[in-house]
């Protein structure tokens, strides 16, 4: 394998990414740089752009905590809560109902036009209520209710790097299974929760390079016995999730430990505040980190079947990511700047409200990430498109 096919693998396998900076303060000075340019963007009326890189700001400052959470930690608080009033600030000030000619009301006056922000920089918007009849959406499982979840990661890549074409790269299928306890349930109806990875494999996948397999099933082997415990909103929101591994892990099981994490949050499927019916439809607004990359995805929902607890809602997605800069440690002198970042997916999730986990979800996703990866003088711009099948079933 050539030492471009070594760096590929060290910054996207298995959705691994940017390894922070070893210096701590230097990797705080990142995520002010950030902040500074959504002030200042702020500071000159764009509002819409200031809201992105602030979330941005919020995702590194999370992944700086995760990896320096002794590093001055009143200061790291205060620029928490400093993000989090900015970005509360500005979802309030660009929603359609506080814009000059915005809609005062929706269908009826019950659909939320503003949306509401929620933990994490999480903003949901009702688009439509449905028809009649209809009900608020919350979850409400019993302490001591238990699901085991078998969730399963299909990836595949294709890289092109100049004018060389370089042949798809598929990742074997990366199956998890997880069991899931419902600690207890506070009176305001949020859900603590605990997850065990009771097994994570590898299936056979035609065309799957051997060094690649025994990467992945190393890493996964890794994860066995991992536990995490948390707390969910009624309404589906991830509070926080805290991981535990079994045993000091390595930086790419690390990786793949965040990619996971990632993936369970995502999956709460996060619902709207006001009352809704069949044909329902709302739009779920967060920052995320995927791939080492800090991106916007906004999510839609639209309910197509609805009896008593049980809903089945189809789902869209759409990921955007600003420019920003790359850098993997374990290829020194190697820097990517990534210029652009698209992202699609669209599937299906099915929902017992009775459940903290969805029953179901099914997503097939492509992306496509442009970046100029820098060599000492040397500059050549790489085309990376992964495509990625999620499923994910609880009994």
């Amino acid at each position: 394998m050539n030492r471009f096919w070594v760096f590929i693998l060290g910054a996207l396998l298995v959705g691994s990414g940017v390894l922070r900076a070893e210096d701590p303060d230097e990797a705080y000075l990142e995520v002010y740089s950030l902040v500074e340019q959504a002030d200042a963007l702020s500071a000159n009326g764009k509002s819409d752009e200031a809201l992105a890189k602030y979330r941005q700001a919020q995702i590194a400052l999370r992944d700086f905590q995760r990896n320096h959470a002794e590093y001055k930690p009143k200061l790291v608080t205060y620029r928490a809560n400093y993000l989090a009033q900015k970005i509360t600030e500005l979802s309030n000030t660009n929603s359609p109902a506080q814009r000059p000619g915005g809609p005062a009301g929706s269908r009826q006056g019950s659909a939320n036009t503003g949306g509401s922000a929620l933990p994490g920089g999480i903003v949901i918007k009702l688009i439509d209520p449905g028809a009649e009849p209809r009900k608020p959406l919350r979850l409400h499982p019993k302490e001591g209710d238990k699901q085991a979840c078998v969730m399963t990661m299909k990836m595949s890549m294709e890289m092109a790097m100049g004018d060389i074409k370089n042949p798809e790269m598929k990742l074997p299928a990366m199956i998890m299974t997880m069991a899931t306890t419902v600690k207890s349930v506070s009176a305001d109806g949020d859900i603590n929760y605990e997850m065990v990875m009771t097994d994570a494999t590898v299936g056979d996948e035609p065309g799957v390079l051997p060094q690649v397999a025994e990467a992945v099933k190393t890493s996964l082997g890794n994860m066995k016995g991992l536990s995490s415990s948390g707390t969910r909103s009624s309404r589906g929101v991830n509070k926080a999730t805290n991981m535990k591994m079994p045993s000091t892990p390595d930086a790419q099981t690390r990786q793949v430990v965040d990619q996971v994490k990632e993936s369970f949050a995502m999956a709460s499927a996060p619902l709207p505040d006001e009352p809704v019916g069949a044909g329902a439809k709302w739009e779920v607004k967060m920052p995320l980190k995927s791939g080492g990359i800090q991106m916007d995805q906004t999510a839609t929902y639209q309910i197509v079947s609805f009896e008593e607890d049980k809903l089945v809602a189809k789902t869209t997605l759409t990921q955007r990511a600003a420019n920003q800069k790359v850098e993997n440690p374990s290829m020194p002198g190697v820097k990517l700047d990534l210029t652009r970042m698209n992202g699609t997916g669209s599937g299906e999730t099915t929902i017992d409200l009775g459940k903290i986990v969805p029953l179901q979800v099914t997503m097939t996703a492509q992306s496509e990430a442009i970046m100029a990866m820098n060599s000492g003088a040397q500059k050549q711009e790489i085309t990376v498109k992964v495509k990625t099948d999620v499923g994910m079933e609880t009994k």
